[in-house]
């Protein structure tokens, strides 16, 4: 890695880095771009031969890694007037799309969780977690999470619009 990154952000870079791993499924050099992105970004953005310098890694691997978060919009790119090079920079829809992922998962699971509570009921089959309340509270928790995410997309995209 590149004498870029500080030694005091090293840790949170690592765990960042690890973080998108396991809860996006982010293969590990595009977690590493990406956690590189939101801490050290600026409008401006970093070229490929930055990115190649940075994280010292083959340019087939750092492509892929490119191209991958590109499909994803997580990055986007931009060509200043006067160079041939591409300019890679956070997409700024990144945070709304992290949010639409979560609420997508909640509402998911929610609909889940009716269905098979209901199915449960409609066929008398013994629910101890619906009997304890445990069931309640956990419908409760993914309603309310459902409503707050949907809330916080809205309140973000709305921001978002005025700042154009």
């Amino acid at each position: 890695m590149s004498k870029n990154l500080c030694q005091s952000n090293s840790v949170l870079f690592e765990n960042y880095t690890t973080h998108l791993e396991k809860t996006y499924n982010f293969p590990p050099l595009a977690s590493k771009i990406q956690a590189y992105m939101v801490l050290y970004s600026n409008n401006e953005g970093f070229t490929f031969e930055d990115f190649l310098e940075i994280f010292k890694v083959s340019k087939s691997s750092l492509s892929t890694s490119i191209n991958w978060l590109l499909s994803l919009n997580q990055i986007e790119y931009y060509h200043k007037i006067d160079s041939r090079k591409r300019y890679f920079r956070l997409n700024l829809n990144y945070l709304p799309d992290k949010l639409e992922f979560l609420h997508d998962i909640v509402t998911r699971d929610l609909s889940f969780t009716k269905r098979i509570s209901d199915y449960k009921l409609k066929n008398q089959l013994v629910n101890l977690l619906k009997d304890e309340g445990i069931l309640d509270v956990y419908t409760e928790y993914l309603e309310n999470s459902e409503k707050l995410l949907k809330e916080t997309i809205i309140k973000i995209k709305s921001i978002q619009l005025e700042n154009k």
